[in-house]
Protein backbone atom coordinates (compact mmCIF):
# COMPACT_ATOMS: atom_id res chain seq x y z
CA UNK A 1 0.00 0.00 0.00
CA UNK A 2 2.72 2.27 0.48
CA UNK A 3 4.31 1.62 -3.10
CA UNK A 4 0.77 2.35 -4.01
CA UNK A 5 0.55 5.52 -2.61
CA UNK A 6 4.32 6.70 -3.27
CA UNK A 7 3.54 5.97 -7.13
CA UNK A 8 0.32 7.90 -6.71
CA UNK A 9 1.98 10.82 -5.29
CA UNK A 10 4.62 11.02 -7.82
CA UNK A 11 2.14 10.96 -11.03
CA UNK A 12 0.37 13.80 -9.37
CA UNK A 13 3.52 15.76 -8.74
CA UNK A 14 4.60 14.54 -12.43
CA UNK A 15 1.58 16.32 -13.58
CA UNK A 16 1.62 19.14 -11.87
CA UNK A 17 1.70 22.89 -13.86
CA UNK A 18 5.13 23.67 -12.83
CA UNK A 19 6.90 20.37 -13.32
CA UNK A 20 9.95 20.73 -15.68
CA UNK A 21 8.31 17.93 -18.16
CA UNK A 22 5.62 20.72 -19.35
CA UNK A 23 7.98 23.92 -19.97
CA UNK A 24 8.03 22.63 -23.14
CA UNK A 25 6.16 19.88 -25.21
CA UNK A 26 8.69 18.34 -27.06
CA UNK A 27 9.79 16.73 -23.45
CA UNK A 28 6.54 14.74 -22.82
CA UNK A 29 6.11 14.34 -26.68
CA UNK A 30 9.20 13.09 -27.80
CA UNK A 31 9.42 11.04 -24.69
CA UNK A 32 6.30 9.44 -25.18
CA UNK A 33 7.32 8.95 -29.03
CA UNK A 34 10.21 6.63 -27.56
CA UNK A 35 8.82 4.64 -24.90
CA UNK A 36 5.90 4.00 -27.34
CA UNK A 37 8.25 3.39 -30.00
CA UNK A 38 10.39 0.62 -27.62
CA UNK A 39 6.89 -0.79 -25.98
CA UNK A 40 5.23 -1.68 -29.38
CA UNK A 41 7.36 -4.30 -30.75
CA UNK A 42 7.14 -6.47 -27.31
CA UNK A 43 3.97 -7.31 -28.57
CA UNK A 44 5.55 -9.94 -30.95
CA UNK A 45 7.86 -10.77 -28.21
CA UNK A 46 4.69 -11.93 -25.72
CA UNK A 47 3.82 -15.26 -25.63
CA UNK A 48 0.52 -16.06 -27.76
CA UNK A 49 -2.54 -14.94 -26.16
CA UNK A 50 -0.97 -12.35 -23.94
CA UNK A 51 -1.42 -8.79 -24.65
CA UNK A 52 -3.42 -7.15 -27.80
CA UNK A 53 -3.41 -8.52 -31.17
CA UNK A 54 0.39 -8.06 -32.10
CA UNK A 55 -0.52 -7.54 -36.06
CA UNK A 56 -3.54 -5.33 -35.97
CA UNK A 57 -1.68 -3.24 -32.78
CA UNK A 58 1.29 -2.93 -33.74
CA UNK A 59 0.66 -1.63 -37.05
CA UNK A 60 -1.87 1.13 -35.53
CA UNK A 61 0.40 2.38 -32.75
CA UNK A 62 3.38 2.42 -34.37
CA UNK A 63 1.94 4.75 -36.79
CA UNK A 64 -0.72 6.52 -35.04
CA UNK A 65 0.64 6.48 -31.20
CA UNK A 66 4.42 6.34 -31.62
CA UNK A 67 4.16 8.64 -34.70
CA UNK A 68 1.60 10.43 -33.54
CA UNK A 69 3.54 11.83 -30.38
CA UNK A 70 6.48 12.68 -32.88
CA UNK A 71 4.17 14.79 -35.04
CA UNK A 72 2.84 16.58 -32.00
CA UNK A 73 6.01 16.94 -30.47
CA UNK A 74 7.68 18.54 -33.40
CA UNK A 75 5.08 20.48 -34.27
CA UNK A 76 3.97 22.48 -31.05
CA UNK A 77 7.49 23.04 -30.55
CA UNK A 78 8.02 24.74 -33.99
CA UNK A 79 4.70 26.69 -33.66
CA UNK A 80 6.69 29.40 -31.95
CA UNK A 81 8.89 30.10 -34.49
CA UNK A 82 5.60 30.35 -36.83
CA UNK A 83 3.90 33.00 -34.80
CA UNK A 84 6.37 34.63 -33.02
CA UNK A 85 4.55 34.39 -29.67
CA UNK A 86 5.75 32.25 -26.16
CA UNK A 87 6.01 29.02 -26.03
CA UNK A 88 2.89 26.67 -25.72
CA UNK A 89 1.34 26.60 -22.42
CA UNK A 90 1.61 23.62 -20.18
CA UNK A 91 -2.33 23.57 -20.29
CA UNK A 92 -2.62 23.19 -23.75
CA UNK A 93 0.35 20.21 -23.16
CA UNK A 94 -1.07 18.68 -20.46
CA UNK A 95 -4.53 18.47 -22.13
CA UNK A 96 -2.88 17.29 -25.45
CA UNK A 97 -0.78 14.58 -23.78
CA UNK A 98 -3.95 13.27 -21.83
CA UNK A 99 -5.82 13.10 -24.87
CA UNK A 100 -3.25 10.96 -26.79
CA UNK A 101 -2.68 8.34 -23.46
CA UNK A 102 -6.56 8.20 -23.72
CA UNK A 103 -6.30 7.26 -26.92
CA UNK A 104 -4.17 4.72 -26.88
CA UNK A 105 -6.07 3.02 -24.11
CA UNK A 106 -9.43 3.04 -25.63
CA UNK A 107 -8.13 1.01 -28.74
CA UNK A 108 -5.93 -1.26 -26.67
CA UNK A 109 -9.08 -2.45 -25.27
CA UNK A 110 -11.90 -1.97 -28.07
CA UNK A 111 -9.72 -1.55 -31.26
CA UNK A 112 -13.15 -0.99 -33.34
CA UNK A 113 -16.14 0.40 -31.25
CA UNK A 114 -17.07 3.97 -32.08
CA UNK A 115 -16.21 5.27 -28.94
CA UNK A 116 -12.68 4.23 -29.56
CA UNK A 117 -12.81 5.67 -33.20
CA UNK A 118 -13.88 8.81 -31.31
CA UNK A 119 -10.97 8.44 -28.55
CA UNK A 120 -8.51 8.01 -30.82
CA UNK A 121 -8.86 11.07 -33.07
CA UNK A 122 -9.53 13.15 -30.75
CA UNK A 123 -5.91 13.91 -30.09
CA UNK A 124 -5.39 14.64 -34.07
CA UNK A 125 -8.67 16.81 -34.27
CA UNK A 126 -7.13 18.79 -30.83
CA UNK A 127 -3.55 19.25 -31.98
CA UNK A 128 -4.55 20.50 -35.48
CA UNK A 129 -7.35 22.64 -34.53
CA UNK A 130 -4.80 24.82 -32.28
CA UNK A 131 -2.44 24.51 -34.87
CA UNK A 132 -4.16 25.84 -37.40
CA UNK A 133 -5.82 28.36 -35.19
CA UNK A 134 -2.99 29.59 -33.67
CA UNK A 135 -1.14 30.01 -37.34
CA UNK A 136 -4.08 31.26 -38.84
CA UNK A 137 -3.79 34.23 -36.00
CA UNK A 138 -0.44 34.83 -36.76
CA UNK A 139 -1.35 34.89 -40.47
CA UNK A 140 1.83 32.54 -41.10
CA UNK A 141 -0.08 30.96 -43.94
CA UNK A 142 2.90 29.15 -45.44
CA UNK A 143 3.12 26.74 -42.78
CA UNK A 144 -0.75 26.34 -43.08
CA UNK A 145 -0.24 22.74 -44.36
CA UNK A 146 1.87 21.40 -41.56
CA UNK A 147 -0.90 22.98 -39.26
CA UNK A 148 -3.67 21.19 -40.57
CA UNK A 149 -1.40 17.75 -41.22
CA UNK A 150 -3.24 15.86 -37.91
CA UNK A 151 -6.46 16.65 -39.72
CA UNK A 152 -5.33 14.54 -42.18
CA UNK A 153 -3.81 12.04 -39.71
CA UNK A 154 -7.36 11.77 -38.11
CA UNK A 155 -8.76 11.11 -41.34
CA UNK A 156 -6.47 7.91 -41.77
CA UNK A 157 -7.32 6.76 -38.03
CA UNK A 158 -10.93 7.00 -39.10
CA UNK A 159 -10.93 5.39 -42.57
CA UNK A 160 -8.01 2.67 -41.00
CA UNK A 161 -10.10 1.67 -38.22
CA UNK A 162 -13.43 1.60 -39.32
CA UNK A 163 -12.51 -0.77 -42.26
CA UNK A 164 -12.47 -4.66 -42.60
CA UNK A 165 -8.65 -5.44 -41.90
CA UNK A 166 -8.43 -6.55 -45.50
CA UNK A 167 -9.81 -2.74 -46.52
CA UNK A 168 -6.62 -1.77 -43.85
CA UNK A 169 -4.04 -3.69 -45.28
CA UNK A 170 -5.36 -3.11 -49.46
CA UNK A 171 -5.59 0.77 -48.99
CA UNK A 172 -5.49 2.95 -46.18
CA UNK A 173 -2.18 0.89 -44.57
CA UNK A 174 -0.11 0.84 -47.65
CA UNK A 175 -1.01 4.92 -48.15
CA UNK A 176 -0.17 5.94 -44.38
CA UNK A 177 3.31 5.55 -44.41
CA UNK A 178 3.67 7.51 -48.02
CA UNK A 179 1.83 10.15 -46.08
CA UNK A 180 4.47 10.11 -43.38
CA UNK A 181 7.56 10.23 -46.04
CA UNK A 182 5.55 13.39 -47.22
CA UNK A 183 5.71 14.83 -43.81
CA UNK A 184 9.50 13.81 -43.72
CA UNK A 185 10.05 15.43 -46.81
CA UNK A 186 8.33 18.97 -45.93
CA UNK A 187 10.23 19.17 -42.66
CA UNK A 188 13.36 16.75 -42.99
CA UNK A 189 14.17 18.97 -46.16
CA UNK A 190 13.99 22.34 -44.85
CA UNK A 191 15.71 21.15 -41.28
CA UNK A 192 18.67 19.48 -43.00
CA UNK A 193 19.42 21.63 -45.81
CA UNK A 194 18.96 24.74 -43.00
CA UNK A 195 21.22 22.99 -40.98
CA UNK A 196 23.96 22.29 -43.50
CA UNK A 197 24.09 25.57 -44.77
CA UNK A 198 24.92 27.11 -41.21
CA UNK A 199 27.31 24.83 -40.22
CA UNK A 200 29.14 25.69 -43.94
CA UNK A 201 28.74 29.38 -42.81
CA UNK A 202 30.32 28.82 -39.43
CA UNK A 203 32.73 26.28 -40.22
CA UNK A 204 34.29 27.09 -43.53
CA UNK A 205 34.81 23.34 -44.33
CA UNK A 206 31.83 22.58 -46.21
CA UNK A 207 31.08 23.90 -50.01
CA UNK A 208 27.73 25.88 -50.68
CA UNK A 209 25.38 23.36 -50.43
CA UNK A 210 22.84 23.73 -53.75
CA UNK A 211 20.09 25.31 -53.81
CA UNK A 212 17.52 22.09 -53.97
CA UNK A 213 13.87 23.93 -53.96
CA UNK A 214 12.35 22.92 -56.96
CA UNK A 215 14.05 19.67 -56.97
CA UNK A 216 12.38 19.18 -53.31
CA UNK A 217 8.84 20.44 -54.49
CA UNK A 218 8.82 18.25 -57.53
CA UNK A 219 9.61 15.56 -54.73
CA UNK A 220 6.59 16.64 -53.02
CA UNK A 221 4.30 16.96 -55.69
CA UNK A 222 4.97 13.63 -57.16
CA UNK A 223 4.65 12.38 -53.49
CA UNK A 224 0.93 13.60 -53.07
CA UNK A 225 -0.07 12.65 -56.39
CA UNK A 226 0.90 9.33 -55.43
CA UNK A 227 -0.98 9.01 -52.09
CA UNK A 228 -4.31 10.07 -53.56
CA UNK A 229 -3.68 7.45 -56.45
CA UNK A 230 -2.78 4.54 -53.95
CA UNK A 231 -5.95 5.92 -51.82
CA UNK A 232 -8.04 5.41 -54.98
CA UNK A 233 -6.30 2.27 -55.80
CA UNK A 234 -4.02 3.55 -59.36
CA UNK A 235 -1.58 1.37 -57.63
CA UNK A 236 0.68 1.68 -61.36
CA UNK A 237 0.41 5.57 -61.34
CA UNK A 238 1.48 5.47 -57.52
CA UNK A 239 4.14 2.93 -58.20
CA UNK A 240 5.81 5.47 -60.66
CA UNK A 241 5.62 8.84 -58.15
CA UNK A 242 6.78 6.83 -55.74
CA UNK A 243 10.09 6.05 -57.35
CA UNK A 244 10.02 9.48 -59.30
CA UNK A 245 10.04 10.96 -55.58
CA UNK A 246 12.85 9.13 -54.37
CA UNK A 247 14.90 9.47 -56.98
CA UNK A 248 14.61 13.10 -56.74
CA UNK A 249 15.21 12.85 -52.79
CA UNK A 250 18.51 11.07 -53.37
CA UNK A 251 18.88 13.84 -56.30
CA UNK A 252 18.86 16.53 -53.26
CA UNK A 253 21.20 14.13 -51.27
CA UNK A 254 23.94 14.74 -54.33
CA UNK A 255 23.11 18.48 -54.50
CA UNK A 256 23.96 18.61 -50.42
CA UNK A 257 26.95 16.79 -50.64
CA UNK A 258 25.92 14.59 -47.89
CA UNK A 259 28.95 12.68 -47.52
CA UNK A 260 30.50 15.74 -46.43
CA UNK A 261 28.72 15.80 -43.34
CA UNK A 262 30.85 13.11 -42.12
CA UNK A 263 33.09 15.60 -40.46
CA UNK A 264 30.02 16.60 -37.80
CA UNK A 265 28.04 13.32 -37.12
CA UNK A 266 25.05 15.38 -35.21
CA UNK A 267 24.21 16.41 -39.17
CA UNK A 268 25.59 13.47 -40.59
CA UNK A 269 22.50 11.35 -39.29
CA UNK A 270 19.45 13.57 -40.38
CA UNK A 271 21.80 12.77 -43.99
CA UNK A 272 21.34 9.01 -43.58
CA UNK A 273 17.98 9.28 -42.46
CA UNK A 274 17.02 10.77 -45.47
CA UNK A 275 19.11 7.96 -47.22
CA UNK A 276 16.53 5.56 -46.04
CA UNK A 277 13.50 7.82 -47.20
CA UNK A 278 14.54 7.79 -51.03
CA UNK A 279 15.51 4.18 -50.62
CA UNK A 280 11.91 3.44 -49.33
CA UNK A 281 10.52 5.24 -51.99
CA UNK A 282 12.02 3.72 -54.78
CA UNK A 283 11.26 0.37 -53.24
CA UNK A 284 7.85 0.49 -52.43
CA UNK A 285 7.63 1.82 -55.91
CA UNK A 286 9.22 -1.60 -57.24
CA UNK A 287 7.02 -3.32 -55.27
CA UNK A 288 3.85 -1.85 -56.60
CA UNK A 289 5.02 -2.60 -59.95
CA UNK A 290 5.58 -6.04 -59.14
CA UNK A 291 9.45 -5.65 -60.43
CA UNK A 292 11.27 -6.66 -56.96
CA UNK A 293 11.19 -9.68 -54.78
CA UNK A 294 9.92 -7.40 -52.35
CA UNK A 295 6.11 -7.34 -51.08
CA UNK A 296 4.46 -4.11 -50.76
CA UNK A 297 3.89 -4.27 -47.04
CA UNK A 298 7.21 -5.09 -46.69
CA UNK A 299 8.96 -2.55 -48.51
CA UNK A 300 6.61 -0.09 -46.51
CA UNK A 301 8.88 -0.82 -43.73
CA UNK A 302 11.72 0.64 -45.15
CA UNK A 303 9.60 4.02 -44.95
CA UNK A 304 8.48 2.90 -41.08
CA UNK A 305 11.17 1.11 -39.48
CA UNK A 306 14.00 2.79 -41.90
CA UNK A 307 12.75 6.74 -42.58
CA UNK A 308 10.17 7.53 -39.79
CA UNK A 309 12.74 5.42 -37.02
CA UNK A 310 16.30 7.20 -38.22
CA UNK A 311 14.88 10.72 -39.01
CA UNK A 312 12.82 10.41 -35.18
CA UNK A 313 15.78 9.86 -33.39
CA UNK A 314 18.17 12.27 -35.62
CA UNK A 315 15.70 15.04 -34.53
CA UNK A 316 14.19 14.18 -31.20
CA UNK A 317 17.67 13.33 -30.33
CA UNK A 318 19.26 16.79 -31.36
CA UNK A 319 17.00 18.35 -28.04
CA UNK A 320 19.63 15.98 -25.70
CA UNK A 321 22.39 17.00 -27.53
CA UNK A 322 24.93 19.42 -25.76
CA UNK A 323 27.40 22.21 -27.04
CA UNK A 324 30.88 22.90 -27.91
CA UNK A 325 31.22 25.67 -29.06
CA UNK A 326 29.29 26.23 -32.72
CA UNK A 327 28.32 22.33 -32.90
CA UNK A 328 26.13 20.01 -30.82
CA UNK A 329 27.96 16.70 -29.49
CA UNK A 330 26.26 13.17 -30.56
CA UNK A 331 26.61 11.24 -27.74
CA UNK A 332 28.01 7.60 -27.89
CA UNK A 333 24.92 6.46 -26.32
CA UNK A 334 22.86 8.18 -28.84
CA UNK A 335 24.92 7.42 -31.96
CA UNK A 336 24.67 3.41 -31.30
CA UNK A 337 20.40 4.31 -30.00
CA UNK A 338 21.04 5.55 -34.42
CA UNK A 339 23.13 2.57 -35.65
CA UNK A 340 21.02 0.06 -34.04
CA UNK A 341 17.26 1.74 -35.12
CA UNK A 342 19.03 1.68 -38.60
CA UNK A 343 20.48 -2.24 -38.89
CA UNK A 344 16.48 -3.15 -37.22
CA UNK A 345 15.34 -1.87 -40.39
CA UNK A 346 17.87 -3.31 -42.78
CA UNK A 347 17.10 -6.70 -40.89
CA UNK A 348 13.84 -6.43 -40.94
CA UNK A 349 13.85 -6.12 -45.04
CA UNK A 350 16.60 -9.17 -45.22
CA UNK A 351 14.18 -11.42 -43.28
CA UNK A 352 11.91 -11.26 -45.88
CA UNK A 353 14.03 -11.76 -48.69
CA UNK A 354 16.47 -13.40 -47.47
CA UNK A 355 15.67 -16.81 -48.01
CA UNK A 356 17.38 -19.43 -45.77
CA UNK A 357 19.04 -16.89 -44.09
CA UNK A 358 15.93 -14.64 -43.28
CA UNK A 359 12.56 -15.88 -41.24
CA UNK A 360 11.68 -15.62 -37.48
CA UNK A 361 14.97 -15.45 -36.24
CA UNK A 362 15.61 -12.16 -38.12
CA UNK A 363 12.23 -10.87 -37.40
CA UNK A 364 12.69 -11.67 -33.76
CA UNK A 365 16.19 -10.26 -34.37
CA UNK A 366 14.90 -7.01 -36.06
CA UNK A 367 12.80 -6.46 -32.99
CA UNK A 368 15.58 -7.12 -30.51
CA UNK A 369 17.89 -4.10 -31.97
CA UNK A 370 14.95 -2.09 -31.90
CA UNK A 371 13.50 -2.08 -29.07
CA UNK A 372 17.08 -1.42 -27.89
CA UNK A 373 17.69 1.28 -29.87
CA UNK A 374 14.92 3.00 -28.26
CA UNK A 375 15.61 2.51 -25.05
CA UNK A 376 19.19 3.27 -25.42
CA UNK A 377 17.35 6.88 -27.37
CA UNK A 378 15.09 7.18 -23.62
CA UNK A 379 18.26 6.59 -21.35
CA UNK A 380 19.89 9.69 -24.19
CA UNK A 381 17.15 11.62 -23.33
CA UNK A 382 16.48 11.66 -20.27
CA UNK A 383 18.69 14.75 -19.86
CA UNK A 384 16.30 16.77 -21.98
CA UNK A 385 13.56 16.28 -19.42
CA UNK A 386 14.92 18.41 -16.33
CA UNK A 387 16.31 22.20 -15.91
CA UNK A 388 15.51 25.25 -17.79
CA UNK A 389 14.62 24.98 -21.33
CA UNK A 390 17.02 26.39 -23.63
CA UNK A 391 15.14 28.60 -26.47
CA UNK A 392 14.93 28.06 -29.63
CA UNK A 393 14.70 24.08 -29.61
CA UNK A 394 15.82 22.51 -32.61
CA UNK A 395 17.16 25.23 -34.25
CA UNK A 396 19.88 26.06 -36.82
CA UNK A 397 20.91 28.79 -35.08
CA UNK A 398 24.23 28.46 -33.84
CA UNK A 399 23.78 31.19 -31.33
CA UNK A 400 21.11 28.66 -29.54
CA UNK A 401 21.08 25.75 -27.90
CA UNK A 402 19.15 23.03 -29.61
Amino acid sequence: MDLADGQRRLMLQVWRKHHPLWLAPHRPFFLLAGLWAAIVPLAWLAPPGLGPEPLSWHRHEMLFGMGGAAVGGYLLTALPAWTHDGAVSPRTTRLLVALWIVGRIAFMSAPHSPVTLAATSCFFLALGSFLSQQAARAKAWRRLPLAVSPFILAAFELLSSSGPASAYEATHMRAMPLFYALLISLVGGRAILAFSRHWGEHSQSLPFVADTRWVSQGAVSALIVAIVSMLFEKDAVAASLAVLSGLAQFSCMLRWRSWKTLRYPALFLLHLAWLWLSFGLVLVGFSLLSVSHVSTMTALHALTMGAMGTMLIAIMGRAAMTRQGSRLVLSPVLALAFALVFLAAAVRLWASVGGSWGGPFMLYLAAVLWITGWVLFLWNFRHALCGEVPRPVLSARFGATP
